[in-house]
């Protein structure tokens, strides 16, 4: 477990990645972090500073962290840049002691700690050995590389009491696995079922727990989580490495909702660290499929349409697409802070639709839950502002939807079941087998109402006499989640907690149907948007990624709002 550990510690960052697990770790050993770790901000050498007992001979002192990335030798100990090794200790020493210690701290013991995801190299040893000798009656040093932190990690994170060995051997597992792309990671779920106190449908395993035990578990669990990405990136894997951050960002927010709701606010701390580290693995995904985006037919290795490619593209449809609603639904602190967000909102929309234009299987949806990842993708779009790009998009998808099920082939297979699928695809004349797989239709429901929010009069109309003609035995249906839809939807989905409006009818005239969905719109009881946890607090984007990752609907309250947009961007209430 050290060696894993150690070898995870060597691929962080120091910004935003090392210096973000360091405050984490001083805590469990009993040292409270006097601020946290600031990029842009003159720290004096200092990159974060804690008091507390030493765990050594029990005095007490004051420690402060001197941070750095990978392996130290005389290059990085005094280049001339003022952010190496000794200038940076130097500033320690001349100015942070002498100027920045508060009164109360004044008398404690000061130990200076380099640390570092690497090692020191033995060309640097006799330097740093110097070094501490001559200025050994100003402070304490020490030197913390990967080996010591990943044997404090180990000790204090994850000691035998708070780490059980099953979990130890769970996690070995997932990360033997971590590259396989068929992997569901049974294993990393058992884990974080232990460790967030839940049992297998979801609910506290203890009614009253400690609400700091509660704290330290998510620590844990999104360690845990974090070891997992980094070794199926490190195999270059980044969608599974962004599946992992997902389901510990939404099983941890479930939790969350577990307990009281006056305490929720000092849990969210924690689900901070795990939507940063969230944004990151999404940020990477995106580096690594943004050049297939651009390239015709790039996604199916310059293939062609097939149900199975079309599995693929419709699970990377959804990907991009969450990843940019994470990017597009927050507001930012300052004016900078909104551009970077514009900017990543853009360039993640330019990807998004050069997939569809590049790719023609985007327009034909093997299966009905494919329906999950176009609205995803159709929201964001409508938000990105760029509606006719989503206009020119549901106008394919309705022709080609029309067509499928006219002929009763090549449609959205309402099982959602791969063999079935897979079946279709191999005795496309068996009646019985057609009649089965096309009875009902949530894709037929949703693409007509598109077709309304986006004034596609004339293919609204070829949806709306198929209805009533040569497909009338299609159910089309739409799912809206009830009241209680909080309880599960950040745990495996909420299809039992809601209500199906089954037949979907849809009127011949397109403003009678603008009409209904505007109704709709007015009961308060469907209210989805509303009624939701996340978008209280400001993370609306994890009801998205809930939607994506358990294959929930995406509910009909959120979009269906979009029919007043017209050229505005805002998908708020």
């Amino acid at each position: 477990m050290r060696l894993i550990i150690s070898q995870f510690l060597r691929t962080l960052r120091e910004r935003d990645e090392f210096d973000r697990l360091l405050p984490d770790l001083l805590l469990a050993m009993g040292y409270v972090p006097l601020a946290k770790p600031q990029t842009g901000v003159r720290q004096y050498g200092v990159d974060l500073a804690a008091v507390g007992k030493s765990l050594v001979d029990g005095v007490d002192e004051m420690v402060l962290l001197v941070i750095k990335q990978g392996d130290l030798g005389r290059r990085d100990w005094d280049n001339g840049e003022p952010t190496s090794v000794r200038p940076s200790l130097n500033e320690v020493l001349d100015i942070y002691l002498t100027k920045l210690v508060a009164p109360e701290h004044s008398e404690l013991r000061k130990t200076v700690i380099l640390a570092t995801t690497g090692d020191l190299k033995q060309d640097v040893e006799m330097n740093w050995t110097a070094f501490k000798e001559l200025n050994a009656t100003r402070a304490n040093f020490e030197f913390w590389g990967a080996d010591r932190v990943s044997d404090l990690v180990e000790r204090y994170l994850l000691d035998e009491n708070l780490f059980a060995p099953g979990d130890r051997t769970d996690l070995r597992k997932s990360l033997a696995l971590a590259a396989d792309p068929e992997y569901d990671f049974r294993d990393l779920n058992r884990l974080l079922l232990r460790q967030l106190g839940l049992t297998a449908d979801g609910k506290a395993a203890e009614s009253d727990i400690n609400l700091k035990q509660l704290q330290k578990a998510f620590r844990r669990s999104h360690l845990a989580a974090q070891i997992c990405a980094r070794w199926a990136q490190a195999d270059g894997d980044s969608r599974q490495a962004l599946w992992v951050n997902e389901r510990a960002l939404l099983w941890a927010w479930h939790r969350a909702q577990l307990v009281n709701a006056d305490d929720r606010s000092k849990l969210h701390p924690a689900i901070a660290g795990m939507w940063v580290s969230y944004i990151q693995a999404a940020a990477r995904y995106f580096e690594v499929i943004g050049p297939h985006l651009y390239v015709r037919d790039g996604m199916a290795g310059y293939g062609s349409e097939g149900a199975a490619f079309a599995v693929v593209l419709f699970e990377h449809i959804g990907l991009v697409s969450t990843v940019g609603l994470a990017c597009g639904l927050k507001q930012g602190n300052s004016e900078e802070e909104n551009a970077t967000i514009s900017a990543n909102v853009s360039a993640v929309a330019d990807g998004l639709c050069a997939l569809v234009e590049n790719h023609g299987a985007s327009a034909s949806p093997r299966l009905d839950r494919h329906i999950i990842d176009i609205s995803l993708a159709l929201m964001f779009l409508m938000l990105a502002g760029r509606r006719e790009q989503a206009k020119s998009w549901v106008a394919e998808i309705a022709k080609r939807l029309d067509y499928c099920l006219k002929i009763r082939a090549r449609f959205p297979v309402s099982s959602d079941s791969l063999e079935d699928l897979v079946e279709l695809e191999v005795n496309p004349k068996d009646v019985g087998l057609v009649q089965k797989l096309m009875r009902t239709s949530w894709s037929l429901a949703t693409v007509a109402a598109w077709c309304v929010i986006l004034d596609l009069e004339e293919h609204y109309a070829a949806l709306s006499q198929g209805v009533s003609g040569s497909y009338k035995d299609v159910c089309a249906q739409l799912w809206h989640p009830t009241s209680n839809w909080p309880t599960h939807w950040y745990f495996g989905g909420s299809l039992n907690h809601g209500e199906t409006e089954a037949p979907y009818a849809l009127p011949s005239e397109i403003a009678k149907m603008r009409q209904r969905m505007t109704d709709f719109m007015n009961l308060k009881d469907y209210d989805w948007v509303e009624s939701s946890p996340s978008h209280e607090v400001g993370i609306w984007a994890i009801d998205f990624i809930a939607c994506r990752h358990f294959r929930t609907p995406v509910p009909a309250s959120a979009w269906y709002r979009l029919i007043n947009l017209n050229s505005q961007q805002s998908l708020e209430p």
